[in-house]
């Protein structure tokens, strides 16, 4: 057993940030494809951080446990979206299609899975007011009053960013559009990730996927997938306050 162990911690620390692997697939590559239990019994031990254990995830792409704890899910997807790897959320609102908004790769790969239309920019998720300063975002007075009135909440505003920097974001456009969630677990994740992009969990035309089975039908096994539960299904208000007066977009 020390001898599988020992194989299964040594495929682990192979994989590339940026990717994940199954325990089913792990226990195949370790030599015994049947023990993807075992595999997931070692992984839950193993406190070294040069083994990437949070890379490993549930046959059907589910993210399953972390240090052998459904309590700890939130925290691998975190990790997950932190290295570039894109994934399905149930947000504060619809599931998302989310991937670093910090990470041009991801992004591209986003538009690339979702079919978007690429002059279209997308909504992200921040997990403070702070953070729009990651973007270049400088609010005016009027403008950080108004959104200490709003968030956290199901309302997502759009806010001048201009720049070459984060012209992967902003389309040709000089507006983002950002959200700040008023969700426990979600805030937890983007505390971890970083700023997330997250469009809905659908393809461009498509109706918006209500269940994580809806979702894999239009992602498959290029994603992970994360439920936290908490939906309103319904997408959020949109309100543009780049420049004033201040324009309802989406009730």
């Amino acid at each position: 057993m020390r001898d599988f162990s020992r194989k299964v911690l040594s495929v682990a620390k192979r994989i590339p940030a940026g990717s994940f692997s199954t325990y089913k697939e792990m226990a195949r590559l370790s030599g015994k494809p049947g023990a993807y239990r075992p595999v997931g019994n070692i992984l839950a031990k193993n406190r070294d951080e040069k083994i990437p254990c949070h890379r490993i995830i549930l046959s059907g792409n589910k993210v399953g446990g972390y240090f052998g704890s459904e309590k700890l899910t939130w925290k691998k997807a975190g990790l997950l979206l932190k290295e570039g790897v894109v994934g399905v959320l149930a947000t504060d609102t619809i599931y998302g299609l989310c991937g670093s908004a910090l990470n041009k790769k991801t992004t591209e790969k986003i538009y690339k899975l979702r079919r978007r239309n690429l002059k279209k920019p997308m909504i992200i998720l921040i997990s403070s007011l702070a953070e729009l300063k990651k973007f270049g975002v400088n609010l005016e007075k009027w403008q950080k009053e108004y959104l200490k009135k709003i968030w956290p909440g199901k309302i997502s505003i759009i806010l001048p960013c201009g720049g070459k920097k984060f012209q992967y974001l902003t389309r040709g456009t000089e507006t983002l559009s950002f959200r700040l969630p008023n969700k426990e677990k979600l805030i937890k994740i983007l505390e971890i990730s970083g700023p997330l992009v997250a469009p809905s969990a659908n393809l461009e035309g498509k109706k918006p996927a209500e269940t994580i089975n809806e979702a894999r039908k239009y992602f498959g096994k290029k994603v992970f997938y994360y439920d936290a539960g908490g939906l309103r299904k319904k997408p959020s208000c949109l309100i543009d306050i780049s420049r004033k007066p201040v324009r309802i977009l989406r009730p």
